[in-house]
């Protein structure tokens, strides 16, 4: 695991916990544990997606760029054989 998504998870729970702690002791929200972790489940969920859909637009980048690769090469091949049936 990288150390990004560690760090986001452990600030995540870390922020989860200084918000229980906070609502239990100062009583000064009146929001429900729960509520607060539905939020924080929506917040690491919208991260998640985000990593993921940057490591496939990566991925893909990849692809297409090898592709390209194998493209460019059939072109050159053929030009040197239009060249050399000349």
């Amino acid at each position: 695991m990288n150390q990004r998504p560690k760090k986001v998870l452990l600030t995540l729970i870390g922020l989860f916990v200084l918000l229980v702690v906070w609502q239990r002791f100062a009583g000064i929200t009146a929001v429900p544990s729960w509520v607060l972790l539905s939020g924080l489940g929506i917040v690491f969920s919208g991260f998640m997606w985000w990593k993921t859909s940057q490591s496939e637009k990566e991925e893909e980048d990849r692809w297409i760029e090898q592709e390209g690769r194998v493209f460019i090469r059939r072109m050159e091949e053929e030009r040197e054989k239009k060249r050399a049936s000349s």
